[in-house]
């Protein structure tokens, strides 16, 4: 399918506890479906976040790493994953600003109002039940069945043509009647593991929320973990099993994809940028761009 403008993805802002603040869609009508084209995102990747609203990712092209709740998955093309409400994930191509994905965000409420039956009976076992995500391969049953449910709702939401609302919605109410099913009878296993997440997710969360508003500071892992209501080796053991590394090392990663977007700022010396994103010396940003990025900054900004 070709671009759309109105599809198109850029960004994720999110407000100070890492919730995403995009209205997707409107009240009446309340999805949103993007394709994200990661050779326009400002990082070039979706950092941390959570919404409220629930998720379904198609990847169209490229290989992407997944982290979500302390689990990290390769998605290729074809691949399909849904994202219950209110779990804290990130995504990135595994070739940086390459990649494309089709996202869709919606409140469950689509399907059916919070006092129907089929909210009660069909939708709240899935919330509920705190199933983090379900995935499909193109190996997998009912895969291209799924697949074709969300490419017919990008068809319907793009053209908006006639009763697009309807046709749209028809189309992820079928692919939750596949999820229920799935939920239903194969992801038991998942949900007993999933159930000591949540405290470690809140604590992550609070980390995260004090380095996005503070990295341009000198940040002390104590002050991370006193932000998290934590003593630092149990921060470091939380944000080990949901983000996969510490919290210091995130801290720099996340300095770094900074400096990378004001990087295109030619009018910025590489010395303010590096006092911008929180290093204290040109010479410490140089060495840690060069680990993390595979060249030195000047060479970043002429490419």
């Amino acid at each position: 399918m070709d671009k759309s403008s109105e599809l198109q993805g850029k960004q994720t802002i999110v407000d100070d506890n890492l919730r995403e603040v995009k209205a997707h869609g409107t009240e009446g009508f309340p999805i949103g479906i993007y394709l994200d084209d990661f050779s326009d995102f400002e990082n070039g990747y979706i950092c941390w976040h959570w919404h409220e609203e629930v998720q379904a990712t198609m990847i169209l092209e490229g290989d992407f790493l997944y982290q979500l709740d302390g689990k990290e998955m390769k998605m290729s093309p074809g691949d399909i994953i849904f994202i219950n409400s209110g779990l804290l994930h990130q995504i990135r191509p595994c070739v940086r600003e390459q990649g494309k994905l089709y996202s869709f965000i919606w409140r469950a409420e689509l399907i059916g109002g919070k006092h129907t039956d089929i909210y009660k009976e069909c939708i709240a076992p899935v919330l509920n039940r705190r199933i983090n995500s379900v995935f499909w391969s193109d190996k997998d049953k009912n895969h291209e069945k799924i697949a074709d449910c969300l490419r017919k709702a990008v068809l319907f939401y793009e053209k908006k043509e006639g009763p697009y609302q309807l046709q749209v919605q028809q189309q992820i109410a079928s692919f939750w009647l596949e999820l229920y099913e799935r939920v239903e009878h194969e992801c038991m296993d998942e949900i007993e593991e999933n159930s000591g997440n949540d405290r470690d997710s809140k604590r992550v969360k609070a980390a995260l929320q004090y380095i996005y508003e503070h990295y341009q500071e000198s940040v002390k892992l104590d002050e991370i973990a006193q932000a998290a209501y934590v003593s630092r080796s149990e921060l470091c053991r939380s944000f080990q099993r949901i983000v996969q590394t510490s919290p210091m090392e995130f801290l720099m990663q996340f300095r770094i994809r900074q400096a990378t977007v004001l990087l295109k700022k030619q009018d910025l010396r590489i010395a303010d940028v590096a006092e911008m994103v929180g290093f204290c010396s040109p010479s410490h940003f140089g060495s840690n761009f060069m680990k993390y990025m595979g060249c030195t900054p000047k060479e970043y900004r002429v490419k």
